[in-house]
């Protein structure tokens, strides 16, 4: 071989070499990118997660309020009807004892005459 054809061949190498160096720089370079992204979209994945959930505590617990509201005014409104039932059995037994002491002064009354 000829100093000529020595020299292409190493130029032509040195081509080789260099495309081969900056193939491997750009996957590399990429491969960087890549692990950025995964690491980007890994943490928004579980900061959406931990959004998902305070928002769902946050659900239940307004839901767990609401639930004890209602419990309390149930409640209420079963005392309320408890002291109606009582006044209204008083009331009858009130009148029914009236109606008895009515009675009864009527029959003095009649064993007076």
């Amino acid at each position: 071989m000829d100093e000529k054809q020595q020299k292409q061949i190493n130029e032509a190498a040195e081509k080789f070499a260099e495309a081969i160096k900056e193939s491997y720089q750009a996957v590399a370079g990429r491969s960087v990118s890549a692990r950025e992204l995964n690491a980007q979209l890994t943490q928004d994945f579980f900061n959406g997660v931990m959004d998902n959930l305070k928002t769902q505590a946050e659900g239940n617990r307004a839901l767990t309020e609401d639930l004890i509201e209602q419990q309390k005014k149930r409640g209420e409104a079963s005392q309320a009807l408890a002291q109606e039932s009582v006044n209204a059995y008083m009331d009858f037994l009130n009148s029914m004892f009236s109606h008895y002491q009515g009675n009864l002064d009527r029959a003095k009354d009649a064993t007076k005459k």
